[in-house]
């Protein structure tokens, strides 16, 4: 399911859509999942426009794996006999999720602390589709591995066919050190794949990771906001890596920006564009202030014209 040394792109909410994948596969990537979708949601997709649009499978991507959010087994259930009639090659289970309203419902990383409702949820999974079910929890504490390792072993005697540890813990969300080596207490007490995650922003980090986790397979998250070029980057560990020019973040952008449009429509594409555009933009030297227009963009038009005056002015303020 996951061969040594996979680089996998994370569920992302508000994230990893198609355009989104799209543009991380032109740069090397292969495993990759849809944004997390909570459970009643997919039972209630026929009245969601917007879920619908974040379950579709392109006909070009070679894997995807799809994840849930929830903590009803029934509603699981349901959501996963619903998911039967659609193509993806595994489906996780989402215990890392540590936003308050999703933990407020029992859910995301509240469940790392609820292993009973936890197993319960993952046989619903099991019980309701044949292909592989896998989970994603975060780190219990940091300065203890026990009891992330004993949560870890329940589920992996649950039956789950791999694992996937956050290094961080709930109140950290995505910021601080990564407890790598909690991670690899995890990987040598489990005879599963186990996917270390957290910190990874480039192909230095990527290699950290793989080191002191003592997993050679990693799951990419923020790292690939704004920068699907993290997948080419990694994959050289810390060789030099010299980065996209300002004419590639240029046609990257333009076909991101296209794709959102094309699934979401011209308004729908438009405003999900905004906080893409700024993320391809931030950190490489771009003026602030032509940053800052992003943010008023509502047009394939007025789009157009902020890309024209980008691609003039350059990063710091050259003039092209």
């Amino acid at each position: 399911m996951f061969p040594e040394k996979s680089l996998i792109m994370a569920p992302l909410s508000g994230y990893t859509d198609l355009p989104f994948r799209r543009a991380c596969r032109r740069y090397g990537c292969y495993y990759a999942f849809t944004p997390l979708v909570e459970a009643g949601a997919v039972v209630h997709a026929s009245h969601r426009p917007r879920t619908e649009s974040l379950l579709i499978r392109g006909e070009d991507e070679p894997w995807l794996g799809i994840q849930l959010l929830g903590s009803s087994p029934d509603r699981i259930g349901k959501a996963v006999r619903l998911l039967g009639a659609r193509r993806y090659e595994v489906m996780d289970f989402n215990m890392g999720c540590p936003v308050r309203k999703v933990t407020g419902r029992g859910a995301g990383v509240a469940l790392c602390y609820e292993p009973s409702l936890a197993v319960e949820c993952l046989h619903a999974m099991m019980e309701n589709t044949t292909l592989p079910v896998t989970a994603k929890i975060r780190i219990v504490t940091a300065d203890d591995a026990e009891s992330t390792v004993k949560l870890a072993v329940r589920l992996a005697e649950a039956g789950i066919q791999a694992l996937t540890v956050h290094g961080r813990t709930r109140e950290q969300v995505y910021s601080g050190a990564v407890a790598s080596d909690v991670i690899r207490r995890v990987q040598e007490a489990l005879r599963i794949p186990v996917i270390a995650n957290g910190g990874v922003m480039d192909g230095e980090t990527a290699a950290q990771l793989r080191i002191s986790s003592g997993c050679s397979r990693l799951m990419v998250a923020r790292g690939a906001i704004g920068n699907p070029w993290i997948f080419q980057q990694a994959a050289g560990g810390t060789e030099q890596w010299r980065g996209p020019s300002h004419e590639e973040i240029c046609d990257e952008v333009e076909r991101h920006v296209r794709g959102l449009v094309g699934l979401y429509g011209e308004y729908g594409g438009m405003r999900n564009a905004r906080k893409i555009i700024l993320a391809y933009l931030v950190g490489r030297g771009y003026r602030r202030h032509r940053r800052n227009q992003a943010k008023d963009l509502s047009t394939l038009s007025e789009f157009a014209g902020f890309m024209r005056g980008i691609r003039q002015e350059g990063p710091l303020g050259r003039v092209i």
